[in-house]
Parts: structure tokens; C-alpha cells; sequence
């Protein structure tokens, strides 16, 4: 039950960026939809036909890097990778109107920003989230907040890179 009630939640934030990009109330938003590639567990690379690939970091959330020596960026990657396949490969991301390198990304209904604190193959990127949570009124602060709710259940369960930690 919980698992479908945050899909909606997920759904319903979507539907209401793309709804106010359409009513012209934040000019700055952008989309970009298609398939995607996972780059590192916290990247992906999206194109579409007749569009150039970009690269996007996930909003939100810190992965190990690739050249981890323990190879948690290598595991980060696949969970990413498994995500987006398990989801059909397509995307469809907003890209931060403050910062334009990084998006919030959907594999259909699924955060996949959420979904990869979920694993335990990231962390909250506090830099960019703890800014947002304080007061709790924005969609910027309620996504943060939910970006530590799964950190912190993922921690809790130890998976992922939580399972190796003592």
C-alpha cells in the first residue's frame, strides 16, 4: 500500500511540474524525455530520436565514483542500470531551474533519485537537500525530505553500500 500511495505521490509531482511549465509559471523549467543510460550511479544519459544526448545528474543524491577502490561506483552503476531496465529504459527528467546540470528523473512512476537512496548505493547530497527541507511547504522540500526517508531506511535495512559499513 505504501509503495503504491508514494508512486502517485511521485505521479502527482510530475504531473504538477509539467503543469505549471505549461501555464507558463516557471519559463525556466525544462524537459527532457527519452531513453536513457545509466553513466555512474548517480548520472544518466538521455537521448531521443533526432535530439543529442545529455547527461544529467540526479537531483539530489550523491553515488560513490567509478574509481572507488572498494567498487561501489561499479555497484552504484548497475543498481542505476537495473532501475532504468526494469522500468523500460525511457525517462522523463525536469531539469533543475537553479542548477542545470542536474534533473529530477522518472523511469515511469518510479523517483529514480528515491529509488537509488532506496538501494543504499547513494546518499543524500545534504549540499542541495538540506537547503530545501527547511519550513516544508515546496515540492523542493518535500522531495528533500523524502530523499533522507529513504536514505534513512535504506541505512536502517543495510543495503547497499550500508550492508559493508559497521
Amino acid at each position: 500500500m505504501e509503495h503504491r500511495i508514494r508512486r502517485v505521490f511521485g505521479a502527482l509531482l510530475l504531473a504538477g511540474a509539467f503543469a505549471a511549465a505549461s501555464a507558463g509559471a516557471a519559463s525556466a523549467i525544462e524537459f527532457l524525455n527519452g531513453p536513457a543510460v545509466a553513466i555512474t550511479g548517480g548520472s544518466i544519459t538521455v537521448g531521443g530520436v533526432g535530439h543529442p544526448n545529455r547527461t544529467v545528474r540526479l537531483w539530489g543524491i550523491e553515488a560513490p565514483a567509478m574509481s572507488d577502490d572498494r567498487d561501489y561506483g561499479l555497484y552504484a552503476r548497475a543498481a542505476l542500470d537495473d532501475l532504468l531496465r526494469q522500468q523500460g529504459g525511457q525517462v522523463q527528467c525536469v531539469i533543475d531551474s537553479l542548477d542545470r546540470s542536474s534533473a529530477v528523473c522518472h523511469a515511469g512512476t518510479v523517483d529514480l533519485g528515491v529509488a537509488m537512496l532506496r538501494t543504499g548505493w547513494a546518499v543524500a547530497d545534504r549540499t542541495v537537500t538540506l537547503a530545501d527541507v527547511p519550513g516544508g511547504d515546496s515540492d523542493r522540500s518535500r522531495r528533500a525530505q523524502a530523499y533522507h526517508e529513504a536514505e534513512s531506511e535504506a541505512r536502517a535495512a543495510r543495503r547497499g553500500r550500508w550492508a559493508k559499513m559497521p
